[in-house]
């Protein structure tokens, strides 16, 4: 942390009778997952990735404009004739099944994929599973991530961002089934149907750059709008630390409709957050508010039965990234509620997407973007021989040898 980091506590006072209730927390940090290689070649954008599409204890309808083949894990097979709508359901699934379509996409449950499909009976829940070339996979990642339309050289930092965080988790963990998931725990995937031809174009035109920390890809968390400064990892995520996920000023992202806000909790919302998580609770006495770096970074509720400590991060979790859309907050009593006022939506770590579009439209490069948000940071392309990256090819071989493992983690 800065010397000149300045920290504010706030604490907000309520009535002794004031009774709270529940809220569910959701992690915003992704989950951590692999890649696999073939000899000392890392040809990034050939690589297969396998996507987590959806788990369901109900069944999935597969169906494509060709003849489709499906096939057992020990190598039966049989052949669908193309137009056919296959219903599969869990039991039915002894071994993992895996799906594959002549020349044209298939679908499931009516979404259009790249690749092939492979479904796995987990403890009775059918998993779905996508697996395609990383390429491939961003093409459904990026214009869900950030609009297609925006300035092209912003969109060349999303892609980059994104295969970077791509290779990153891939490389990470070994022995599982699946590398990624489909939604905002990974990256929102949605298939073909959300592909458009000006992401596709900053997918291709980026193709194999990636974001290197000393030869190893980094953790490229992005959000949509800083509100004029980034801010430190460590004061989102307990435990994190990373040296390039460092506080920037920005400048660039006043255009965005969340570059300030504010939102009123009133008693009964900020019940229903906190007794979900803290039963214990029946009156609040006071929540008191620490900041670093301008966002809220610690928050004390004091209450009838003691105290409960928690990040900022999972306060503005528990009552709803919608409502408290960053971190950067202040708030006032206003009788028996609170008036939030904020800037900027988001945890605020990394890639401010809207100070990408900003950066852009004043002529910035891709490079000079991720640059600016990402700090002490390489851009290189993986394809070829890596010698050049050791840390790569031997974390790529690693997964090679140690694949035929599978490991849930539910």
């Amino acid at each position: 942390m800065p010397s000149n980091t300045r920290r504010y506590r706030y604490t907000v006072l309520f009535p002794a009778c004031f009774l709270v209730a529940a809220g569910l927390i959701f992690s915003c940090t992704p989950s951590e997952r692999i890649f696999s290689g073939r000899g000392v070649k890392v040809f990034a954008h050939d690589r297969n990735v396998r996507v987590l599409l959806f788990k369901t204890k109900e069944g999935v309808t597969i169906s494509s404009h060709d003849k489709i083949k499906v096939s057992e894990e020990k190598g039966r097979f049989k052949f669908i004739s193309a137009g056919k709508r296959v219903m599969i359901r869990p039991e039915s699934v002894v071994r993992p099944l895996y799906i594959e379509s002549w020349n044209e996409p298939l679908q499931v449950n009516d979404a259009q994929y790249r690749g092939t499909i492979s479904l796995h009976n987990i403890a009775g829940s059918l998993y779905v599973i996508n697996s395609l070339k990383l390429n491939e996979y961003l093409y459904g990642v990026v214009p869900v991530e950030m609009p297609a339309d925006w300035p092209l050289e912003a969109v060349k930092a999303q892609a980059i961002a994104a295969r970077t965080y791509a290779l990153y988790h891939i490389m990470k963990q070994k022995n599982m089934l699946f590398d990624l998931d489909a939604t905002t725990s990974s990256q929102v995937y949605k298939g073909m149907d959300v592909e458009k031809a000006a992401s596709n174009r900053a997918v291709d035109e980026t193709r194999s750059l990636v974001m290197l920390f000393e030869n190893e890809p980094i953790v490229s968390f992005f959000h949509s709008t800083c509100g004029g400064k980034t801010v430190d990892d460590r004061f989102v995520w307990q435990g994190s630390d990373l040296p390039y996920l460092k506080s920037v000023r920005c400048g660039y992202c006043s255009a965005s409709p969340n570059y300030s806000w504010d939102y009123t909790l009133n008693v009964f919302e900020i019940k229903r957050a906190l007794n979900r998580r803290y039963p214990e609770i029946r009156t609040v006495d006071t929540i008191s508010l620490k900041k670093n770096q301008g966002r809220v970074s610690n928050v004390v509720v004091r209450h009838s039965h003691g105290m409960a400590n928690m990040s900022g991060n999972d306060f503005r979790l528990l009552i709803s990234p919608e409502k408290i859309k960053s971190l950067a907050f202040d708030v006032e009593k206003r009788g028996r509620s609170l008036n939030i006022s904020g800037r900027g939506w988001g945890h605020g770590v990394g890639l401010c997407q809207w100070g990408a579009r900003g950066m852009a439209e004043s002529g910035k490069s891709f490079k000079e973007i991720l640059l600016h948000y990402y700090r002490n940071v390489s851009i290189k392309s993986i394809d070829g021989d890596t010698r050049h990256f050791p840390t790569i090819a031997r974390r790529v071989a690693d997964s090679l040898h140690s694949s035929s493992g599978v490991m849930i983690h539910d």
